[in-house]
């Protein structure tokens, strides 16, 4: 049986009427009698008792009907799947990230299997600072975007938890220690970042009333960490924000533990899982299966 031959097998099964049956599935009755007739000869059985005031179900189509029912299901999961193979074989995804700490640590492991998996589905990344991602997500700028947890109005996922380091020259006096405390970063110039980073070591500072001297102000992570490598100052920033390959150099940086310790856990949002594209609620999917995997725990 065809799917157009099921759909009107299971309609007119339901409703005990061509005429009824023609008119759920938009179509003249003489079609869904020609699907019918068709089904029977290709069944060799009769599928319907026709009598002069109603049709019924024979014993063979009572048997039938709950098959009927499944095929067509699955049928119909087929399409959707076709459907959305299509869709992420030229789907497009896009992006909001509040920084490196996602760019350039989280956001590179997960395309790597992303892009394994669905090579053609064209990813564009926009970064800006967290309330902004929010925004974008909300007006559906953007499909996805990471932002700091915790969140009330989009749905999410968690990814990792990050922690806030202090940042010092490899020659500093604060590298020769195994954890700096917040004051003590107050005896030395300060590179003050840009962004949400910026705005949460502003507000560490005031919590606990400490006046850093910021010598530089709204840095990029790349220039800060250049900034400190030639003895200008120290800083504070996001770990997962630094990359790993300079540290402890000569002429680079290293980074130290603050006190108190300050995290911050990072998640992925989107503003209803259950009606993402293809290529989001793919995205996702991967995401969640690296995150089990703990591919995402560095500072554990």
């Amino acid at each position: 049986m065809t799917s157009a031959q099921l759909q009107a097998f299971i309609t007119v099964a339901k409703v005990n009427s061509f005429t009824t049956a023609a008119l759920v599935l938009g179509i003249s009755q003489s079609a869904v009698s020609h699907a019918i007739k068709s089904a029977e000869k290709d069944l060799g059985a009769s599928l319907f008792a026709r009598g002069k005031a109603h049709i019924v179900l024979t014993e063979f189509g009572h048997k039938i009907l709950p098959k009927a029912h499944s095929v067509l299901g699955l049928l119909e999961s087929i399409k959707q799947t076709a459907n959305e193979t299509k869709n992420l074989q030229q789907g497009v995804l896009k992006i909001g990230s509040f920084g490196p700490s996602f760019s350039a640590r989280l956001l590179p492991i997960i395309l790597r299997e992303y892009k394994r998996l669905y090579p053609n589905v064209n990813v564009y990344v926009e970064e800006g600072e967290d309330h902004l991602i929010k925004e974008w997500i909300a007006n559906r700028k953007v499909d996805l975007g990471c932002i700091i947890l915790p969140e009330q109005e989009l749905d999410h996922i968690y990814l990792t938890t990050d922690k806030m380091s202090v940042v010092v020259s490899v020659d500093h006096p604060l590298a020769a220690k195994s954890n700096v405390e917040l004051q003590e970063l107050c005896e030395f110039p300060f590179i003050l970042t840009e962004g949400t980073t910026g705005k949460m070591v502003l507000e560490l500072f005031k919590r606990a009333r400490f006046c850093p001297n910021i010598q530089y102000n709204n840095i990029q992570i790349m220039s800060m960490l250049a900034m400190v490598s030639s003895g200008a100052g120290v800083s504070i920033t996001a770990e997962l924000s630094i990359p790993i390959e300079n540290l402890g150099k000569a002429g680079a940086y290293v980074i130290r533990p603050l006190l108190p310790v300050v995290k911050r856990e990072i998640g992925l949002a989107m503003q209803d899982i259950e009606h993402l594209s293809p290529a989001a609620e793919a995205f996702v999917k991967v995401t969640s299966k690296l995150q089990h995997a703990g591919k995402f725990n560095y500072l554990d």
